[in-house]
């Protein structure tokens, strides 16, 4: 007797791995209907402040011509709200429409100003496919909206979407292991799982478990060994070798070595960040030259 297959679950898995991964989330700005909202805004505050200063204008005791002209407390003295019941409704109506004006525009601001999708995230929603769990694009459509795909999959840059998170670009080291997490994830570190014989649970095979800060902390440490071991194998090979000609071009060698790795690893820093580290190296380099050099001469 044949059992039936169970049917597809949701989009639990896609949804709960946006909460460890801001990153990973990819929205739809909506930029031009915050700009139309902002302009409606905007239009509907010149009508009510044309109106209040209207009202304004009209009552020669307040000796005003415009709003800026006419503090509140000047109105609640000479015109008492009882007698001059337009007045205060247009006013009014002016305070609610500066107050919404203001808020739609700092919230578009916000909005607008959300970071854009690395396109690896945006390579990997495109590419989430977990085994019993429903696709997010079907029929050219983001299934969670149901828009069209074009807003959520290409290069986010071209259109219209934003991201909880965004990765720093700055460094093309950390972004090359970025770009390579899911490879070392699947062949290296699953492969190691089974080996101590520990599994993730099924709906959690497509979920990149390297956090961005787990990534720059380990290329951090491997940043300060392989400078020291850089460093050792110079005094090394300086010790070995005699001829000071040759030690003299071990240690241009080996300088030029290190500050190309210090700007490939240390996480973008400035000319002047490798400038100094480089004559740092260089320093103790051609002390430690000069010091067997005189031992040489001594014996």
């Amino acid at each position: 007797m044949s059992s039936t297959p169970a049917a597809p679950q949701g989009y639990s898995s896609f949804l709960k791995h946006i909460a460890v991964l801001p990153e990973t989330g990819i929205f739809h700005r909506f930029g031009d209907l915050w700009a139309k909202r902002v302009y409606d805004d905007a239009s509907n505050l010149v009508t009510c402040l044309a109106k209040v200063t209207d009202e304004v204008r009209q009552r020669p005791e307040l000796g005003a011509e415009t709003l800026l002209d006419c503090p509140m407390r000047v109105i609640k003295a000479k015109c008492p709200k009882k007698s001059h019941k337009p007045l205060y409704i247009a006013w009014a109506e002016y305070d609610k429409a500066l107050k919404r004006y203001g808020e739609t525009l700092c919230m578009s601001a916000e909005i607008m100003n959300l970071p854009t999708q690395n396109i690896f995230n945006t390579k990997q929603v495109e590419s989430w496919k977990l085994p019993g769990f429903k696709p997010l694009f079907d029929n050219d459509e983001f299934v969670l909206t149901g828009e069209d795909k074009f807003w959520y999959q290409g290069n986010p840059d071209q259109n219209d979407s934003c991201a909880w998170r965004a990765i720093p670009r700055g460094d093309v080291l950390t972004q090359t292991f970025v770009k390579s997490s899911p490879w070392i994830e699947k062949h290296i570190v699953d492969r190691w799982r089974s080996l101590l014989r520990r599994k993730k649970p099924d709906d959690d095979k497509q979920l990149v478990r390297w956090r961005y800060s787990r990534i720059v902390g380990a290329l951090d440490t491997l940043s300060c060994f392989l400078a020291s071991v850089l460093l050792t194998i110079t005094i090394i090979v300086l010790a070995v070798v005699k001829p000071l000609v040759i030690r003299i071009a071990v240690v241009g060698i080996f300088g030029t070595l290190f500050a190309l790795v210090l700007k490939l690893m240390a996480g973008d820093p400035s000319r002047g960040e490798v400038f100094g580290a480089t004559a740092a190296f260089y320093a103790v380099a051609v002390v430690f030259v000069g010091s067997t050099n005189n031992d040489c001469a001594c014996h």
